[in-house]
């Protein structure tokens, strides 16, 4: 009697325990791997070199850069294992489950005191994000639904290169334009916010 009493509590209290466990763990590897991500993008930014400041005079005014195309499969990939060449793939505990780990990556530039502020005002914002499902056990459907979802996200700022802040100031852009004796219009007012 006393069995039959306690051994659903106790396998109710198992199974939590190991759930909770795996989201843990999930969920800090989704930390790591936005991480990972982080810097593979800021390693594959922009240039910080004078070829940059040519290029943006000879191509015109360059907005924020998009994140490298491979950040977000790496990052998802990075969350199982799954990179090629780095060994085993994570077991199936330690992977998430269903559908494969969403990763977005975007890079903006902000500014702080209007367009009228000089370069060092201006820095690139690059947000990561990472969501993942993971399955809840059967006996903890009712209680919590059938698929938790492990969501990791960071933002990190980082010095824009030389075209992106002639892009950003009007007044940096005019002056770089002016000393070199290039015909460079960049966008009026603010447009890195």
């Amino acid at each position: 009697m006393e069995t039959a009493l306690f051994l659903p509590l106790m396998l109710l209290a198992l199974f939590s325990i190991v759930y909770f466990g795996r989201y843990g763990v999930l969920d800090e590897r989704a930390q790591s791997a936005i991480r990972y991500g982080s810097m593979i993008s800021y390693t594959q930014g922009g240039v910080y070199s004078a070829a940059n400041i040519y290029a943006a005079m000879q191509y015109g005014p360059q907005g924020p850069l998009p994140c490298a195309s491979n950040v977000a499969n790496d990052t998802a990939a990075a969350l199982t294992q799954a990179l090629p060449n780095t060994g085993p793939t994570a077991q199936p505990y330690w992977r998430p489950d269903g559908a494969a780990a969403q990763a977005n990556c975007a890079i903006s530039g902000l500014g702080f005191g209007g367009p009228d502020y000089m370069a060092f005002h201006y820095f690139t914002v690059t947000r990561q994000s990472l969501t993942a499902g993971v399955s809840v056990p059967t006996v903890l459907q009712s209680l919590l639904g059938t698929t938790g979802m492990v969501r990791a996200q960071t933002g990190f700022a980082h010095a824009d290169p030389p075209g992106m802040i002639m892009y950003c100031s009007f007044e940096v852009g005019q002056r770089t334009a002016a000393a070199l004796g290039f015909n460079y219009t960049p966008p009026s007012g603010n447009p890195c916010g």
